[in-house]
């Protein structure tokens, strides 16, 4: 560690963080029953320590361990999601709370917030005191007018700790009575417990604060607090700190540096993604949001019911936001399966870099698939799916087509090429002024996919793949695939990838003007199809008379999901009658699509209806 200065990384649980000589991680709460050591980082239980302390201390038990048991020139503390930037110039806008949201830690955060060693020393050197920028709580959605009501008007907080804190300082330090009214009867404070100090002035600090804490801990009744209420000591730690502030700008004049807060969304730490078995694996690669797993938990159910006990599945699901409950449903789907593997990829701390725009029915997960080559750098091969797809063969099938001398393998697109050759003249221009393949009747669709990442990696990096999916296109990623992966693609049969009859007339207006060989492909395909892909903006959990939507259906019954597919179908439904439609159709769609998924008086009728409080069929 650097030691001159010294800022630590409160965590209680692995994650990612920056780290450098002088950025130095610290697991908090260690002695508590039930947690582990997390390695290679520091621990509030060595030495002189409170750790056993941490479920009412919170973060203060890493400030005390460091207090006791370290010696530098300057101390600070952050906490695992959020931090200080030392950026020359604001990286973004303050929300409502003051603090700049960032998807999740990388190189590229680092640089942006100047949290290289260099560029920390050089302005922690010029200060006695760094802090947050100070907040005014009249200008923020929090009740009260000063900080004294704002503490007493929380929800889960009580007034009687806050009298406490305020006797103890008049009893230990009446010299600070001033200054904790001061802060109380003002309006601006110091969120968050972030700083960082001069020795001198850490080491005063500290002495004063615990000193406070520990006989307001004795003072304090515990009696029916709620979790949040028995972090009491923490909150008024916060509290202490400001005054504290107050009291050394007041009789000490230091030099003081507010910076900008940061906070990232996620700094979940990343799965090592090496083959899940020792053999036999069949790597298949998903992205979604949180908002689609249930049509993934579908999907998934479908590829489940085609596997083989002589293959190994070692799916990764590629996201940004996926819920811990929703995740542990997906794996209680696998629960008894040896032979399948589930694991979950952040994929924002590789695109919040870039430009990539999602439209009406295709989300930014879509471009995750061009960071396979990176994520799971010991495959050569990949099998990359959309969710919106039910399997009815087993993908190993797929999986062991030989692909050594293309960049990937993919079914032509019947609908793209009727476009082309004359349903749609706007895509002909599209073609002809932007896209620019050498022979657009190559065009090949990208929701199944099998990946040389071999030579994907050869052709183009991760960076290259995603700074050509920030340019604007028609069909977004699949666009980019066709045009930088042109005439090194193999082409599969069309049942591998059978896009349905979207909105039932997608066969009659589109793929009908699609050259001759083609419309007889797809036909066989769509007799037979080893894979149903529903893709385009309609979608069988929102209409069941979409094509192929009874596949849908029936493996959606094997989920954990179909209630809640049921239910926002409903809703859906239910949406159109809410509104006064001027057309009867739409009144009319909305009952028959809402009677064909939930027939009237079943049990899930009576749930649904009981739920939303009105009859749709009325």
């Amino acid at each position: 560690m650097n030691k001159k200065i010294k800022i630590f990384i409160s965590t209680h649980k692995p994650a990612d963080y920056i780290q450098n000589s002088i950025l130095t991680p610290i697991q908090v709460g260690t002695a508590l029953k039930g947690h582990s050591k997390i390695p290679n980082i520091l621990h509030d239980n060595d030495g002189d320590n409170i750790s056993d302390l941490n479920l009412k201390f919170c973060e203060l038990t890493a400030q005390y361990w460091v207090w006791k048991n370290i010696d530098a020139e300057y101390y600070g503390f952050f906490h695992y999601r959020r931090y200080l930037s030392f950026a020359k110039k604001d990286i973004g806008r303050d929300n409502i709370w003051g603090i700049v949201d960032k998807a999740c830690i990388n190189t590229h955060t680092t640089q942006e917030l100047n949290l290289e060693e260099n560029k920390i020393e050089s302005i922690v050197q010029k200060y006695d005191v760094i802090l947050p920028r100070q907040r005014n709580i009249r200008e923020m959605p929090i009740p009260g007018k000063n900080m004294l009501e704002q503490y007493i008007l929380s929800p889960q907080l009580h007034g009687k700790d806050l009298k406490i804190m305020r006797d103890v300082i008049k009893e230990k330090y009446p010299n600070f009575e001033k200054y904790a009214d001061q802060y109380l009867y003002g309006k601006n404070t110091y969120f968050c417990n972030m700083f960082i100090m001069k020795k001198e002035i850490f080491n005063s600090y500290c002495e004063w604060l615990f000193d406070i804490l520990f006989e307001c801990e004795k003072r304090i009744d515990y009696t029916n607090y709620s979790t949040e209420a028995t972090r009491t000591i923490g909150h008024l730690a916060e509290r202490l700190l400001n005054i504290y502030i107050l009291y050394l700008k007041a009789e000490k004049q230091p030099k003081i540096k507010e910076l900008q807060s940061i906070q990232f969304k996620n700094t979940d730490p990343e799965p090592d993604l090496k083959p899940a078995f020792k053999s036999s694996n069949i790597p298949i690669v998903f992205a979604a949001n949180n908002d689609f797993i249930p049509v993934f938990a579908t999907c998934l159910q479908s590829v489940i019911d085609h596997s083989s006990t002589k293959n190994n599945y070692d799916i990764i699901l590629l996201q940004s936001d996926v819920s811990d409950s929703n995740k542990n449903k997906i794996l209680n789907m696998i629960a008894t399966k040896k032979n399948f593997s589930i694991r979950f990829a952040n994929a924002d701390r590789f695109v919040s870099n870039y430009n990539l725009k999602a439209n009406a029915h295709i989300s930014v997960e879509t471009y995750f698939r061009f960071l396979i080559q990176d994520v799971m750098p010991e495959y050569d091969k990949v099998l990359y799916l959309d969710c919106d797809i039910i399997v009815n063969a087993d993908l190993a099938e797929l999986y062991k087509i030989n692909i050594d001398d293309y960049l990937l393998a993919a079914t032509k697109d019947p609908d793209f090429l009727g476009q082309i050759n004359g349903a749609n003249k706007d895509t002909v221009q599209y073609i002809n002024t932007k896209l620019k393949m050498k022979n657009p009747y190559n065009y090949f669709q990208a929701g199944v996919l099998l990946l040389n990442e071999k030579k994907m990696r050869l052709e183009h990096t991760v960076d290259e793949w995603l700074k050509y999916a920030s340019v604007p296109r028609k069909y977004n990623d699949q666009d980019v695939l066709n045009l930088y992966c042109e005439n090194k693609v193999k082409y599969l049969d069309m049942s591998w990838n059978m896009i349905t009859d979207h909105n039932n007339e997608r066969v009659e207006k589109v793929i009908k003007f699609a050259p001759d060989e083609i419309q007889k492909e797809y036909a066989v395909a769509h007799s037979n199809p080893k894979i149903i892909h529903y893709a385009g903006f309609k979608k069988p959990w929102l209409d069941p008379r979409e094509d192929y939507a009874e596949k849908f259906w029936e493996t959606a019954k094997r989920t954990q999901y179909y209630e809640t597919l049921l239910f926002l179908a409903a809703s859906r439904a239910v949406e159109f009658t809410a509104k006064p439609y001027k057309k009867a159709t739409t009144y009319n769609y909305a009952v028959k699509a809402y009677q064909k998924i939930i027939p009237s008086g079943s049990t899930a009728d009576k749930k649904i209806r009981k739920i939303l409080k009105r009859n749709p069929s009325e």
